[in-house]
Parts: C-alpha cells; sequence; structure tokens
C-alpha cells in the first residue's frame, strides 16, 4: 500500500485589509500532487498572524476566539 502525503496549510490572503483593518485566513489541503483551496470564513489582524504556526499570537480577545476556531477545523 503506497502513502499518500497529507498536508494542511493556513495564510492570510495576500488582498488589502478590509475598513476593519483584518485580513481573510484561507487554508490550503494537499493530497499528493492534487490542491484545494478555501475560505475559512474568519478574518484577523494582520499583525497577530504567525506563518509558522498558522496560528494568531498573544492573549487577546481575538486571538483566543480565533485560534479555537481554527483548532475545530
Amino acid at each position: 500500500m503506497k502513502m499518500e502525503k497529507f498536508n494542511v496549510l493556513l495564510y492570510l490572503k495576500k488582498s488589502p485589509p478590509d475598513k476593519s483593518g483584518k485580513t481573510p485566513i484561507m487554508g490550503r489541503i494537499t493530497v499528493a500532487k492534487s490542491m484545494a483551496q478555501f475560505s475559512c470564513k474568519l478574518s484577523c489582524t494582520p499583525s497577530l498572524w504567525n506563518p509558522r504556526e498558522s496560528r494568531l499570537n498573544g492573549k487577546s480577545h481575538e486571538a483566543v476566539v480565533t485560534n479555537a476556531k481554527l483548532g475545530k477545523l
């Protein structure tokens, strides 16, 4: 049986922030060589985003709530 490589990546969409200063969070699932992108229907302040961990930094209300929702994904 051949093992397929499975990868999930969360990232900020490279678009200008909206009126409240937040940017949408996007997701990408890769299985072997096929890829699917989706919107998490969440947004955050770009300065709080940690791309290495795919989570928000800090213990602010926004960071705690958003990280909890990302964990449920």
